[in-house]
């Protein structure tokens, strides 16, 4: 059987490195498969789970995004979380629990950061029309 390359890292280590015949994943436009000498491929992925094939078994790992690159027969996942299991149904779980909570944190956080941009671009707009 022909195989690849993948392996999934985080900031914290390499979660995935093995030889894998098939992989799925998702991105903004859908779920895509790779194979074994796929043409080169780079997307950025959403919240999702991704399958892969080792031999006759599958493997799952929900991934909060993500930077996917296919070159060379070789796939490379890079995010900031990944979770491995066993179980579709809980790893869908933990994307709906544990990913969109943290998205919905990270646009509250953006928010406040622009909101506080905009005050302190204001202070000095105002500060430089009282020294002018």
């Amino acid at each position: 059987m022909k195989t690849f390359r993948f392996t999934v890292i985080t900031p914290m280590s390499i979660i995935l490195d093995e030889e894998v015949g098939f992989l799925r994943a998702e991105d903004s436009t859908g779920s895509f498969g790779i194979l074994p000498n796929h043409t080169e491929f780079i997307t950025i992925l959403t919240p999702s789970v991704v399958i892969y094939r080792i031999g006759e078994r599958e493997g799952y790992l929900a991934v909060n995004g993500g930077i996917f690159r296919f070159a060379s027969n070789a796939a490379t996942l890079s995010t900031r979380i990944a979770v491995s299991g066993d179980s579709l149904d809980t790893l869908t779980g933990v994307i709906n629990e544990r990913f969109m909570s943290i998205t919905e944190r990270e646009k509250a956080l953006y928010r406040s950061l622009k909101q506080m941009q905009q005050s302190f671009l204001k202070r000095i707009a105002d500060i430089e029309r009282e020294s002018g």
